[in-house]
């Protein structure tokens, strides 16, 4: 596939991504589909010129900067996304606390990153199907021997990501380590994963908590540094959203991530930026424990 040219500018601590503008229409023709575009849609689009969508900067292996250059897993997603859509996407990377806030209100159509579907967020967000498990595990140092799995957690200094599903899941290992006689420690809260991971080399932090994706290509890209632990939450998922009500865009979202199950394209992209796959994702967003959305 042909990538259509796009160009970078810097504006301060974000980022902007746009695509030649090609007209909205409804329907986007591609060798192998055709995406079907509400009228409704299609107008909304063209009143505003694009489709504006947000991603974090720093969630590795999803999506992060090389060199302020974007890369990563849904960084090729909206690359094939450009190509079976009518219409300009502008894209705004950006750190996560301001993310789905701006969706919410209105200022990004898509959150067009891995957002772990919760409960807290199902109250003003709509959910695509997964692109993957986002199940919360902890990562520890190689040469920790005191941390030998949930259980040993107990007492000890934690990092989470501010207002990610890391920190969501800090209740359920609460839960885990009361029922095995533990407790829970002190909890801090970062910004970014990499602070977090410096101060676990660093000792200031006894373990990470972070998902299994993430943690597992961290293990595979540093296996003297970090050892990957257990999962300490309930199965959970990653999904893209939208704000609650948007279903004529989740529609068409989900055609295209359908289209990426269907042709095996979302295999192969699990494969090459998780290191491990998952075949049997539900096809639709479901709360921590496979639990449905209320409509």
């Amino acid at each position: 596939m042909t990538i259509p040219r796009r160009f970078v500018l810097q504006t301060g601590a974000s980022f902007l991504v746009t695509a030649g503008f090609q007209g909205c229409i409804q329907t986007a023709q591609t060798q192998q589909s055709t995406f079907k575009v509400s009228q409704t849609l299609a107008d909304r689009v063209q009143r505003r010129g694009y489709l504006k969508v947000a991603t974090e900067d720093d969630y590795p292996p999803f999506e992060f900067l090389v060199n302020g250059k974007p890369t990563g897993f849904d960084h090729e997603l909206l690359a094939r996304f450009r190509q079976v859509v009518p219409f300009q996407i502008q894209q705004e990377i950006m750190a996560w606390q301001g993310l789905l806030p701006g969706v919410g209100e209105g200022k990004y159509d898509v959150a067009l990153t891995a957002v772990g579907v919760t409960d807290d967020r199902a109250k003003f967000l709509d959910f695509t199907m997964p692109i993957a498990e986002s199940t919360i595990a902890y990562i520890k140092r190689k040469d920790d021997a005191s941390i030998t799995g949930v259980k040993s957690l107990s007492g000890k200094v934690l990092g989470v990501q501010q207002g990610g599903v890391s920190q969501a899941a800090v209740p359920d290992l609460e839960a885990e380590l009361k029922k095995q006689g533990g407790t829970l420690g002190t909890v801090k809260q970062y910004r970014g994963f990499s602070e977090a991971y410096q101060d676990l080399i660093s000792k200031k932090l006894d373990a990470v908590l972070h998902n299994i994706v993430s943690l597992s290509v961290l293990v595979s890209e540093k296996p003297a540094i970090f050892e990957l632990g257990e999962r300490v939450s309930r199965k959970s998922y990653a999904a893209w959203a939208v704000k609650k009500g948007d279903r004529e865009l989740l529609a068409l979202l989900n055609q295209f991530l359908q289209q990426q199950r269907d042709q095996g394209e979302m295999r192969k992209l699990q494969q090459d930026w998780f290191k491990l796959t998952f075949d049997n994702l539900p096809q639709e967003p479901l709360l921590p424990g496979d639990r449905p959305i209320a409509s």
